[in-house]
């Protein structure tokens, strides 16, 4: 029976990293490891490609999808781009409405990424963009850093499925996410964990909540499939999570 590719599709800030944002070097480690042993590793981030870019070559990671699904491919080199139409008139609306641009919303390929205006809460924040945007084909999400706003139909799982029809790979997804952000991601992937700690409309998506905090939970499932795959040069999604919930 010939073995199914296993693709590893994880988000970065909160996922890879601490609560300070500093990445993990043992989950860097283990993603190179994965990918010798045969796994495609997919890094998926609201942030600007850029910023995805740099970080995935100097890690040595093949494949991002960026700016929560805009765009993916390989490191400074996109496959696919989804831009906002009217993107600048869409800025200028926002700002002039006390919206704030990220430092890195000059660099990106094709989402917009803001602060809330100053002095307000995120709710009341999403509220007035929802209002502002009422007439435009546009969605938006909040990463826990940012609010990113992008055409609407375009997020983090369909990104994924678009990166991975462009570079003709198939197999078995496994997700790993902390943010309410990763929701579409984890509805397609075959296997999605995420911590305790993470928000609850993700949790409730998850197919496993591990009682670890977020950068825990993601070592101890990327050092287990790693083990896996030593051993058995090949796994099943549906045998990892009937281990870990057993």
């Amino acid at each position: 029976m010939p073995k199914t590719t296993l693709i590893v599709a994880t988000d970065i800030d909160g996922t890879l990293t601490d609560k300070n944002r500093k990445i993990s070097l043992r989950a860097v480690e283990l993603l190179r490891e994965l990918q010798k042993l045969g796994a495609v590793v997919i890094l998926i981030s609201s942030h600007a490609f850029p910023a995805v870019s740099t970080l995935a070559d100097y890690l040595g990671i093949e494949f991002i999808v960026a700016e929560t699904g805009v765009c993916g491919g390989r490191p400074w080199r996109p496959i696919y781009v989804k831009p906002i139409k009217a993107r600048e008139e869409v800025v200028r609306m926002v700002v002039e409405r006390g919206f704030i641009p990220t430092e890195s919303n000059n660099f990106r390929l094709g989402d917009i990424s803001l602060y809330p205006p100053k002095n307000m809460g995120i709710d009341e924040a999403l509220e007035l963009l929802r209002d502002i945007l009422k007439c435009y084909d546009l969605d938006f999400t909040y990463s826990g850093f940012a609010i990113h706003v992008f055409p609407r139909g375009v997020n983090k799982g369909w990104g994924l499925k678009t990166l991975l029809k462009y570079i003709g790979v198939e197999g078995e997804i496994l997700a790993l996410g902390d943010g309410e952000n990763d929701i579409p991601l984890f509805e397609v992937a075959d296997l999605s964990i995420t911590s305790i700690h993470s928000p609850e409309k993700l949790r409730s998506a998850a197919d496993i909540v591990l009682p670890y905090n977020n950068i825990s939970t993601t070592l101890y499932v990327l050092e287990f499939i790693e083990k896996l795959l030593r051993l058995r040069g090949g796994i099943s999604l549906r045998d990892i999570k009937r281990i870990l919930v057993s």
